[in-house]
């Protein structure tokens, strides 16, 4: 029986679950002993391809078409994207009202007010998500194009010599206050980071670790992509310029961003040992959504990215029950089911209007693996308003793309999506299964906005939502 646990959630951006799988050349030793003693689960799945949707996501356990967070924060107004304390309940607020003492240190982006303590966050600075270094002259792998601004993708930034991140001085800070102050009662930690976040400019000391010649970059780097939506094409060219030596740069920058964060999280697991917290806490790492790094030759993420690099997010998960590591690479989760997770296993009450579920019965080896076979995003296209749907179920996976080019993989034969099978005869009949599958999610989570598409001109889908009334 769990007893009141705290919790360590450690957020960060932009890193797909590619970059700490087992055998990633990334150089990532401090989570791999936490998965060592915890689970990893290979196939989570973030609800969108942008921040601040899938981090309301994460705190409201909705999806978007449910909170209304449809774009960053920061680009549009609050009448248009925003998701209230007043409107939403958060895990925070029921964690709080259960006597957690939260703190929340690093990038915020979920909502517009910034006014973290309306959310159930006792102790916040919303500020100390990023530590931007400045890259050594020479470094840079900069992308020009006419008529905007030089593009810093990569650089080596240079030494200080006081290296650490401001995020996670905080928590450690709060984490080593609560030992002192308020032992007795439970604590939430959340460390967010901006990291690594382009542009990618690691420390230097962490650049140094990895050796460019042997760097591997995406199988996918230079792949024919016709069988793409068109906007695929037109990103893909903005990088066209780049030579393979950039691209093992940009590809190892990215990579030591993630070191250096790692490094920082094994300072802050060793402060939990330090102050007797360790085994009496959670310690949840995940990230709002991937990265490209040269997948399909492209890079970073948003528009027109439905691919495994920037949904496939990394997720590890320690309690303290678990005395051995677990890879599971065959339960599909989403970020919405974090919150009912904590929740259940902190005992504290549910979250009412949840579309997750709480992970405990897989947590726990209790579950019935066909329980854990779907998951569902959704994509509104920024400013571009480049809608897509997505769906995984077992190996299969559909994108609708109803202003572009619809896509089916088998991840299975096919994990790095190199093969567009939806206009394949053969495998028309998994096209129509998936597609009703596509049908049933969005009628569950209430996205109306598409379901109800029967207008002449949006009847695009390979099936209409009526075929899953007719069954």
């Amino acid at each position: 029986m769990y007893n009141r646990p705290n919790i360590l959630f450690l957020m960060t951006d932009h890193t797909n679950a590619q970059a700490l799988a087992p055998g990633s050349q990334c150089l990532t030793p401090n989570l791999d002993a936490l998965a060592s003693q915890g689970i990893r689960l290979g196939r989570c799945y973030t609800t969108n391809a942008i921040c601040s949707p899938a981090r309301a996501s994460l705190m409201t356990s909705t999806f978007p078409s449910t909170h209304g967070v449809w774009d960053c924060t920061h680009t549009q107004r609050p009448e248009w994207v925003d998701a209230p304390a007043d409107r939403f309940t958060y895990f925070s607020h029921l964690l709080a009202d259960a006597g957690y003492r939260n703190g929340y240190f690093g990038k915020w982006h979920v909502e517009q007010s910034n006014k973290l303590a309306d959310f159930g966050w006792h102790e916040y600075n919303h500020k100390s998500g990023g530590m931007r270094l400045r890259p050594i002259e020479g470094s840079q792998v900069i992308v020009p194009k006419e008529g905007y601004r030089d593009y810093l993708l990569a650089g080596i930034g240079e030494d200080s010599d006081r290296l650490s991140h401001p995020a996670f001085d905080e928590g450690i800070d709060f984490i080593r206050q609560h030992a002192v102050n308020n032992k007795n009662q439970p604590f939430c930690c959340f460390v967010s980071t901006s990291e690594p976040h382009d542009p990618y400019v690691p420390p230097k000391q962490f650049f140094d670790m990895y050796d460019l010649d042997s760097i591997r970059t995406s199988p996918t780097l230079h792949d024919d992509v016709s069988d793409k939506p068109e906007v695929v094409r037109r990103m893909r060219s903005i990088w066209r310029n780049l030579t393979d030596a950039d691209w093992r740069q940009v590809t190892a920058a990215y990579w030591a961003v993630i070191t250096f964060i790692d490094s920082e999280i094994g300072r802050i697991i060793d402060v939990l040992r330090e102050t007797d917290q360790y085994d009496n806490t959670i310690i949840v790492f995940t990230s709002d959504h991937g990265d490209m790094i040269g997948g399909h030759g492209l890079v970073t993420k948003g528009v027109g990215t439905p691919y495994e690099e920037v949904y496939n997010v990394p997720l590890i998960i320690r309690t303290p029950e678990m005395a051995e590591g677990r890879e599971d690479n065959s339960t599909l989760t989403s970020l919405v089911d974090l919150a009912p997770t904590l929740l259940d296993i902190c005992g504290v009450k549910a979250l009412e209007n949840a579309q997750g579920r709480s992970l405990r019965p897989v947590l726990e080896g209790t579950t019935d693996p066909d329980d854990w076979r779907d998951a569902y995003a959704e994509f509104f296209g920024q400013r571009f308003v480049y809608t897509q749907r997505i769906v995984w179920h077992g190996d299969w996976k559909y994108v609708f793309s109803p202003g572009g080019i619809d896509e089916l993989y088998n991840l299975a034969d096919d994990p790095h999506e190199r093969i567009n099978l939806a206009d394949n005869p053969k495998y028309r009949e998994v096209l129509i299964e998936m597609t009703k599958r596509m049908w049933c999610k969005m009628k569950m989570v209430g996205d109306m906005s598409l379901f109800n598409t029967h207008y002449a001109t949006l009847r695009t889908a390979p099936i209409g939502p009526s075929a899953i009334e007719e069954e």
